[in-house]
């Protein structure tokens, strides 16, 4: 019995952690439950694989997303991970972001400008 003892005492000590932890995630999932649950039509969302869209039908446990070009997507309510503020377009901001680029000489990280003439594909000719 007293070799028993040591041996409960660090299982014990073990399993603390693990308990805690399972209550802090069993309140995130109600948290988020109650999320899903509150949004409805007309409501911007982000599911959890990054697709951004427009709550514009909604069922018991499915949405039906609208994105951007008007496309529409059948989705797991489950799916929504957050719900997104909508951005309002500014007018101008497409006029902003074009003399913007021309400033710094074009999209960062592109380096294809229109002078580079891309001819026939070099290694067809090495063959």
């Amino acid at each position: 019995m007293e070799s028993l003892l040591p041996l409960l005492l660090i299982f014990a000590v073990m399993m603390l952690p693990l308990l805690f932890m399972s209550n802090r995630q069993k309140k995130m999932q109600q948290k988020q439950a109650e999320l899903v649950k509150q949004l409805g039509v007309g409501d911007e969302v982000r599911t959890h694989s990054g697709f951004y869209g427009l709550i514009i039908d909604s069922y018991d446990d499915v949405v039906i997303l609208e994105s951007e070009n008007g496309a529409q997507t059948k989705w797991a309510r489950q799916a929504i991970s957050q719900a997104v503020d909508p951005i309002d377009e500014v007018e101008g901001s497409e006029q902003e972001l074009d003399s913007d680029l021309e400033r710094e000489g074009g999209i960062p990280g592109v380096t294809v400008s229109e002078d580079d003439a891309r001819g026939e594909d070099q290694r067809r000719d090495e063959r």
